[in-house]
């Protein structure tokens, strides 16, 4: 999986350099991606050109090991550059200045899917509390607040690509092709969206 995603990223990256001075990419946390960060980290670049956001994080220290920002900028490398959600303020304050980072559209969103249907932070039946219009406020089953791109952010992302991995994973992949009533069904690219899975 984590060489099909470097393929599909690497020409999408050049379709959008061809366009455009810089591209503005979000990037899932979670276990799965991780071994795609680690990949991406070993390729020619030009890094100076690309802009990397997180699609959610965990409302705790940055250097804890649960934060989404230590575990990809330990994988992607320091020739990434990767906005952190500032957790040191006080979460609303943090959602407002995250959402004057992030650009008026993304190029691409990686995202991920819980097994339960999740994509970003955006949780079944979990209102996420809106900020901005591009950023929201939302609980993890396990009580932890997380901060999230919003479905409106999301859905004016260029390209959406789903990454999913492994045999729990096969019932939310299911339910992601058939449309279901799941968080990740409500996240569509403008112009594409790609679902990568593997058992």
């Amino acid at each position: 999986m984590e060489k099909r995603l470097l393929r599909l990223f690497l020409r999408l990256s050049n379709v959008f350099l061809r366009r455009k001075d810089r591209i503005s990419v979000a990037l899932a946390g979670g276990k799965t991606p991780m071994e795609f960060y680690k990949l991406l980290s070993n390729q020619n670049l030009p890094w100076e050109k690309l802009s990397f956001f997180l699609t959610d994080e965990r409302f705790v220290p940055l250097d804890s090991d649960k934060s989404n920002y230590k575990n990809i900028k330990e994988n992607l490398g320091e020739k990434a550059k990767l906005y952190p959600v500032d957790t040191s303020l006080p979460i609303d304050r943090a959602c407002l200045e995250y959402s004057e980072l992030l650009p008026e559209s993304l190029d691409v969103a990686l995202l991920g899917v819980g097994e339960d249907g999740h994509t970003a932070s955006l949780f079944p039946k979990v209102d996420c509390k809106k900020i901005t219009e591009k950023v929201c406020i939302s609980s993890a089953p396990d009580g932890t607040k997380r901060v999230s791109l919003s479905y409106e952010y999301l859905n004016l992302s260029c390209v959406v690509i789903f990454a999913l991995k492994g045999p729990t994973k096969i019932q939310a992949y299911q339910k992601l092709l058939r449309g279901d009533d799941i968080p990740a069904s409500k996240v569509k690219g403008r112009k594409k969206t790609f679902v990568i899975f593997e058992p």
